[in-house]
């Protein structure tokens, strides 16, 4: 398993380009919608590490034909570079009825499911690769149907999931997706995110994937009880910092990644029931807030 950092700003280059060269990190991720402008050779010597490819803006779900194969073009050029270990996207839409959102807004999984199935094959084969799909930070109760959904497009197109562990966690305290109806869908996936999560600022509270903050406890608790699916070779796990980023404290949750990882399992007890006891460990967390 490679554990990695995601790469979005120019700012952060210098401290992010030093954890690749001293080995703190085996690989970075490029938000690379940010970096269209930079030729797809010099970005590659940039970096003395592998890269992945992570696509925020693309909107392949409603923005127009036009728009998205000349962008898949580009694309391409940098996936035939870099050669990336992934390339991903997001299942989200970014408007509704014309009009642009303030936060990225969670499809109708049911009832759109035909169109989805149709836009994310049609997408994954003008990129020319597999692509692998982030999971939502479910607000609604509609979030229940992800992991099914997710399932049915692994099967019918081909696709990849890329799990984002942490939205999960924002998913459980949001909308009540027990954490453990992801298990057999997050079993197939092969690339993983995980990033601190804050609060929205009135009541009722909910948890935002912001991006912004350390690890929370019932996060690790997940990183944990996942880890068997996690650490397997060919794997990579992504921590995600895009604001009150600082290098001392990027480094600590990677060295604490690391470490989770580098630790000996604990011993298997047959009377154990792990999902039970992670679910009961974060209703605890939850009743403690």
């Amino acid at each position: 398993m490679l554990i990695g950092f995601n790469y979005t700003l120019g700012s952060t280059y210098p401290f992010v380009r030093q954890m690749a060269q001293d080995g703190e990190i085996d690989y970075c991720e490029l938000l690379i919608d940010n970096f269209l402008q930079v030729p797809p050779a010099e970005l590659a010597a940039a970096f003395p590490c592998p890269l992945g490819l992570h696509i925020m803006f693309s909107r392949f779900l409603e923005n127009d034909q036009a728009a998205l194969e000349a962008l898949a073009q580009r694309l391409r050029d940098y996936i035939a570079v870099l050669r990336p270990l992934y390339v991903s996207d997001h299942v989200a839409t970014f408007t509704h009825q014309g009009r642009h959102l303030y936060h990225l807004a969670e499809v109708d999984y049911r009832a759109g499911y035909a169109a989805l199935r149709a836009r994310v094959q049609w997408w994954q084969q003008q990129l020319g690769v597999r692509l692998h799909l982030e999971n939502y930070p479910s607000l609604l109760p509609g979030g229940h149907d992800a992991p099914d959904c997710f399932t049915r497009l692994m099967d019918d197109t081909g696709c990849g999931l890329l799990f984002d562990l942490s939205n999960a966690v924002c998913a459980q305290r949001n909308c009540g997706l027990a954490l453990d109806a992801w298990l057999p869908v997050a079993a197939r996936a092969s690339h993983f995110h995980v990033a601190g999560y804050g609060e929205s600022m009135l009541a009722p509270k909910l948890a935002l994937d912001t991006h912004d903050a350390d690890l929370a406890d019932d996060t690790m608790a997940w990183l944990r009880a996942l880890r068997p699916l996690i650490d397997a070779p060919g794997h990579t796990l992504t921590y995600e910092r895009d604001a009150a980023i600082d290098a001392a404290a990027v480094r600590a949750e990677v060295r604490r990644l690391r470490a989770l990882f580098a630790a000996d399992p604990a011993p298997a007890d047959p009377d154990r029931d792990p999902d039970r006891d992670l679910d009961a460990d974060l209703d605890a967390d939850l009743d403690a807030d």
